[in-house]
């Protein structure tokens, strides 16, 4: 019986589930052509097309924590207005085994979230950013590219704070020398134009030797660095565009060298968070399904509409301190998990099971 029960609660579960993921992608689709009309006019429908399901995967994994929370409260919501759950109680099966399949809901949700991070958003990102750089060549302007990194054949590792491709300069250049993995010399410049046959001349630096602990100022200096523009373009991968596991290489690799990297650790903690949050989102919905006053289903939505803006709200909140260096980036993503958990849980053990 309690395997059909169970069936019975994943069923109705993933109805609502996948009801409410096609209603946000289909709003977000809509929005999306709507506000770039522009590229239907000049480019036609197919690039428009491909500009918008290329952010599909993004939209679907920020829509899957806010498609299970719903799920879980509409669910639990229903079996309350229809005394299901009365006659779950009387037969002696508690709240938390009945709410088990609405779990494993969200542990799969909460799955599918990482793999689509890792391999399909990350496909998605590039074709847009393929329609990008279509329309910056037919407008004929680049826009600063931050954030590039690239190993020549020196075995130095070179790091554009800022790229413009379309003056060839780049802004906070370092160029680090490493023997294995320990560093021997450190150049660090505010700017860097590009002259000829992989030659840069960079402006306003210091130059540190740390093998012969010395370090001196110059102005200007020419320096071979093996790289041209157009292959430090190719170079250009933006966080967002990585996949989790590229992502965290990365990170490894730039700290070893000393390069600073919390704008790509708060990233890859944020994304990590964003697939952990389905969970969260389930322990809260679960408490605030089960309370359904005078068996209406409009209490049910209104706490959905407020829990989903204050989760947000208070995400975008620690976000925006991590960005500024306020808080670590480890702290700013997770937090707020740690914050909506607790209440969850506190919520939790006060039903009446």
């Amino acid at each position: 019986m309690v395997k059909i029960l169970d069936k019975y609660v994943f069923t109705e579960s993933l109805k609502y589930f996948t009801l409410s993921i096609l209603t946000f992608l289909t709003l977000f689709a809509v929005i999306d052509m709507v506000s770039n009309l522009e590229i239907l006019i000049k480019y036609g429908l197919k690039t428009e097309v491909t500009y918008v399901t290329g952010r599909f995967p993004l939209y679907l994994v920020r829509v899957i924590p806010i498609a299970v929370l719903l799920s879980a409260m509409i669910t639990l919501s229903k079996f309350s207005s229809t005394s299901e759950l009365t006659v779950v109680k009387a037969l002696g099966i508690s709240i938390y085994r009945f709410t088990l399949p609405l779990v494993l809901l969200a542990s799969l949700a909460s799955l599918s979230s990482l793999l689509l991070q890792e391999k399909v958003v990350p496909a998605g990102l590039s074709k847009v950013k393929e329609v990008e750089a279509l329309m910056e060549k037919r407008k004929g302007e680049k826009v600063p590219i931050n954030g590039i990194w690239v190993k020549n054949e020196k075995n130095q590792y070179i790091f554009f704070w800022s790229f413009k491709p379309a003056e060839k300069e780049g802004e906070r250049i370092t160029v680090l020398s490493v023997n294995g993995t320990k560093p021997v010399k450190r150049i660090d410049a505010l700017k860097a134009k590009y002259r000829r046959n992989g030659i840069w001349r960079l402006k306003e630096g210091f130059e540190r030797d740390f093998e012969e602990l010395k370090s001196q100022k110059f102005k200007e200096k020419d320096l071979n660095l093996q790289i041209t523009p157009k292959e430090l373009l190719l170079s250009s991968t933006l966080p967002e565009s990585m996949g989790l596991t590229q992502l965290f290489l990365t990170i490894k690799r730039l700290s070893r060298i000393g390069y600073e990297t919390d704008y790509l650790s708060l990233e890859l903690y944020s994304r990590l968070s964003l697939s952990l949050l389905p969970i969260v989102a389930v322990i809260i919905g679960i408490p605030f399904g089960v309370y359904n006053p005078r068996n209406k289903r409009g209490y049910t939505l209104l706490f959905a509409a407020l829990l989903i803006v204050s989760m947000w709200i208070v995400i975008s909140l620690f976000l925006s301190l991590g960005k500024s260096g306020v808080l670590p980036p480890s702290y700013a993503a997770f937090a707020p998990l740690f914050i909506f958990g607790a209440v969850g849980l506190t919520l939790l053990g006060r039903v009446d099971t």
